[in-house]
């Protein structure tokens, strides 16, 4: 006997909008009842190493990304545009983590992304 399993047909999200949708929308962190797409975010997050886990969440919370930039001053640090380009690496590294570990997982959303370029400054220069 052959068992057919429906086929998924979700609504698509970027792993941003799905993070920003979980801790910020559902406050999945202290919902009494949270939604179960919620809940299954909130594990796959847990489970990164800590620097990951913390910088999603604060992110998550926020609805926005990091700055890949040091800021808006006329005179920057090197090391404050290094430190702005690693934690925008880092953060968009672990929502590709996510988006591969909860692909598929979701009982409502098919999770796709993240939409955003890993070091996007390399280009930022030549369109000047």
């Amino acid at each position: 006997m052959t068992t057919h399993m429906p086929s998924f047909t979700g609504q698509s999200i970027d792993i941003e909008d799905l993070l920003v949708w979980a801790f910020r929308d559902q406050a999945v962190e202290r919902a009494l009842s949270p939604h179960p797409d919620a809940t299954t975010v909130y594990w796959a997050v847990l489970a990164l190493p800590a620097a990951h886990l913390r910088v999603i969440i604060h992110f998550a919370k926020l609805g926005a990304g990091p700055e890949w930039h040091a800021g808006p001053d006329h005179v920057v640090s090197l090391e404050a545009v290094r430190k702005s380009r690693r934690l925008y690496t880092e953060w968009v590294r672990a929502m590709v983590v996510l988006q591969r570990t909860l692909d598929g997982a979701l009982s409502h959303y098919r999770v796709s992304g993240p939409r955003l370029e890993e070091t996007p400054w390399r280009g930022f220069g030549a369109r000047a």
